[in-house]
């Protein structure tokens, strides 16, 4: 019996320890070797695009195998793909550049050196509508532009608001969750701050971001943002993170581990309390939306990560320098792989804005516990009537998530409040049909 019992835990043993670790796994066949990754884009499971020098790879087979695909321009800084066929590429000297069959064909689709030598920033949302940003050129502003007809025509919406002002690091400081909202840390103008836009960048508003730096800023909607800055100089740095839950006009601040230059930070999509962050030398995961850290275990040698892009809650990419791309399936091991007895409690009450936003007819609504109570969560309308109740029981600590299904509802604005002991709190939604 002792024997047959040492036999369970040797052959069980392998399957604890490969769950017990981030989960990400190398992908190198028809990769050839890069200095310096740029930036990379996913639209599913299967398919995403990379760039790096001057050629994008592109793999539709979830990193099985990769092609390389020429484009006529220098450097790509960053990149956009909507789907197999249709993904655009900005670069290093104010190039715009997009293709419609996968890269079989280009088309110049902007550049024009007296407004911007240098693209920053380029974000699809759908085959018409984007967003692209663009340093300022000399004695000129940064320079915003906007398509709503797949980049045949680039529009400068704000060249003037910004006077001398630039991103400062590429595709890090900008970032817009749709076509209309987005945030944007400018530098060269003093003081620096955190802006927002709510009308696709024509005009912008100074937030309540409460340090002098931001090196790093990632929205995971209007609401919901996460900012890295420069904690401690030199000789001895560290970052830390500000966290946003009301679009900038309150902030909380925590520290970090991460003593490395930051280069991207990735909200998994639908659930708003998973982070992943990559400096320069190592990954770290946060199950509380950026409060706590964890390093995970990914690669034996020096990692120097510098984007990451997840499609669900699970499926994602991390591009690395020196010819490196990693893949997982099952968001880096680390849900399905916290043991029992230790899982994570939050160490706060939080309600996510819902995922989708806009949304029809369905949307889903996160929120976290930090003690056990008696939840309380209802939709209203605009004259604040209750239209639902979706959770009316007690709940343990936690994390939680719950469908709203409007199907039987108009269209136009609603508000969901969640009531938890002495919390609560509103959030609006919108149901387009």
């Amino acid at each position: 019996m002792k024997l047959n019992l040492f036999c369970l835990v040797l052959f069980f043993l392998p399957l604890f320890n490969s769950i017990s670790y981030s989960q990400w796994i190398q992908q190198t066949n028809g990769l050839q070797f890069w200095s310096r990754g740029e930036a990379i884009d996913a639209c599913n499971n299967n398919t995403a695009i990379i760039a790096v020098d001057n050629f994008i790879y592109k793999t539709e087979n979830s990193g099985n195998s990769w092609t390389k695909i020429s484009y006529p321009a220098s450097n790509g800084v960053d990149v956009s793909i909507i789907d197999k066929d249709h993904f655009w590429i900005c670069t290093d000297n104010g190039k715009i550049f997009a293709t419609t069959d996968g890269g079989a064909n280009w088309s110049l689709q902007f550049y024009d050196t007296t407004k911007t030598q240098f693209m920053n920033y380029i974000k699809m949302f759908d085959l018409n509508n984007g967003i692209a940003n663009g340093d300022a050129a000399e004695n000129k502003s940064a320079l915003f532009l906007t398509t709503t007809n797949g980049g045949f025509n680039w529009v400068s919406i704000s060249d003037t608001e910004f006077k001398g002002g630039f991103s400062g690091d590429e595709w890090r400081r900008i970032s817009f969750v749709n076509s209309n909202i987005g945030y944007f840390y400018i530098s060269g103008i003093a003081p620096q701050q955190l802006f927002k836009t709510t009308d696709g960048s024509k005009y912008w508003s100074s937030t309540n971001y409460p340090n002098s730096s931001g090196d790093l800023i990632k929205f995971y909607n209007e609401n919901l943002g996460l900012v890295v800055y420069l904690q401690q100089p030199l000789p001895n740095i560290n970052y830390g993170i500000c966290r946003t839950t009301d679009g900038g006009n309150s902030w909380e601040t925590f520290n970090m581990n991460s003593k490395e230059y930051p280069d991207d930070i990735e909200f998994v999509p639908g659930h708003p309390n998973e982070v992943w962050y990559v400096d320069l030398g190592s990954l770290y995961f946060s199950s509380d939306t950026g409060r706590t850290w964890t390093e995970q275990n990914v690669y034996t040698e020096n990692l120097s990560g510098r984007d990451i892009v997840f499609t669900d809650s699970t499926h994602g990419w991390l591009l690395c320098d020196s010819g490196r791309v990693f893949y997982t399936s099952n968001n880096g091991g680390v849900v399905s792989g916290i043991p029992s007895n230790k899982i994570q409690i939050p160490s706060e009450y939080l309600l996510m804005q819902n995922y989708p936003n806009p949304f029809n007819p369905s949307t889903e609504i996160s929120y976290q516990l930090s003690t056990a109570s008696f939840i309380i969560l209802k939709v209203y309308d605009v004259l604040g009537r209750e239209v639902k109740s979706l959770v009316n029981e007690n709940q343990n600590a936690g994390f939680y998530k719950v469908e709203f299904n409007a199907g039987s509802l108009p269209s136009g604005i609603y508000f969901y409040r969640i009531t938890a002991g002495k919390f609560s709190e509103l959030k609006k939604c919108v149901l387009i049909k």
